[in-house]
């Protein structure tokens, strides 16, 4: 154990040279690299990457950019990959560290310099997710789901999903989750523990009448969102909500090999009507009103316009 912990200081030394250097030579020291790979490829199966080595592997991400112009299959970048992705299976707290180095990396850096890399994490990261939940899913059906011996994976995905509604925006993912929700509520009858907060339970909000149900009664046992703070991890699907709101018709279909979520535009009314619901003054205010100022003209033209398709509901 000692060893693990000397390489681990010695990696991180390492990464603030390079990082001092950073300037004067954009070139990564090659070794250092390796000996990182080397050593959390090599860590005892009971000591999670993420959760005990976050330090070395946090840089180690950059790496990710060209992961998919790697062709071995055995590199240690996949490899590295995998065994993150088998760690994160059952380990909420790998899944936190994780998305909030990518989080870390957004703020501190230019989108045009990091957002190539982000991408690649961001899709990698929903092939991931969808196919985890592929396999609970089929495991369902097929009747081989044993509570005790499954737990884990079932509260680890579901957490990562309402954690990080991001994931939303993926369609197949969307429709497998939808599968998913459906199926564990009917099992377990879901319900969170006080003072539990989970942006993508609002997200629930916008898919079918069965997920929603499921979203406003869990959405009513976290209370009401009191500031803008709250609404953060969930911004990136309201601009896009309010945005088909706004346009005339469906929007064009997205190149992303990746589809993207399409809902049409009674689905989101009412998605938006019951989220209002659960916004206190300064939420709606800061994080609705401020950066959409249009919403509200979008709503009164709804409501004074000839259209029947509107109806100003929620699923209460």
């Amino acid at each position: 154990m000692t060893s693990k912990v000397s390489s681990s200081g010695e990696l991180l030394s390492r990464w603030r040279r390079i990082e001092e250097d950073e300037e004067e030579n954009d070139d990564s020291d090659p070794s250092t690299v390796n000996h990182a790979f080397t050593m959390l490829i090599s860590l005892p199966k009971d000591t999670h990457i993420w959760c005990g080595c976050s330090d070395v592997m946090g840089p180690l991400l950059e790496t990710f950019y060209n992961f998919f112009r790697d062709d071995r299959e055995d590199s240690p970048l996949k490899a590295l990959w995998k065994r993150i992705s088998r760690e994160m299976r059952t380990c909420a707290q790998c899944i936190s560290q994780h998305h909030q180095t990518q989080e870390m990396y957004e703020k501190e850096y230019e989108c045009g310099s990091v957002g190539p890399l982000l991408a690649v994490l961001r899709k990698l990261d929903e092939q991931r997710v969808t196919t985890h939940l592929q396999e609970i899913n089929l495991m369902i059906e097929r009747g081989a789901y044993d509570q005790d011996r499954h737990h884990a994976e079932v509260v680890s995905v579901m957490y990562e999903v309402l954690m990080f509604p991001f994931f939303f925006d993926d369609m197949s993912l969307c429709t497998e989750f939808e599968k998913f929700i459906e199926s564990i509520d009917n099992i377990h009858e879901l319900a969170f523990a006080e003072n539990q907060e989970f942006p993508g339970v609002y997200a629930l909000l916008f898919l079918n009448r069965r997920v929603r149900v499921i979203g406003y009664r869990l959405a009513r046992a976290m209370g009401k969102l009191r500031s803008a703070t709250q609404l953060e991890r969930l911004q990136p699907l309201l601009k896009k909500f309010i945005g088909i709101l706004e346009m005339e018709g469906m929007p064009s279909a997205s190149q992303d090999p990746r589809p993207r979520i399409n809902l049409d535009r009674s689905s989101i009314w009412l998605g938006m009507t019951s989220l209002l619901e659960f916004l206190e003054g300064p939420a709606f205010e800061e994080g609705i009103l401020e950066p959409y100022p249009i919403f509200v003209d979008t709503v009164l033209n709804h409501i004074s316009g000839d259209s029947r398709n509107f109806r100003w509901l929620s699923i209460a």
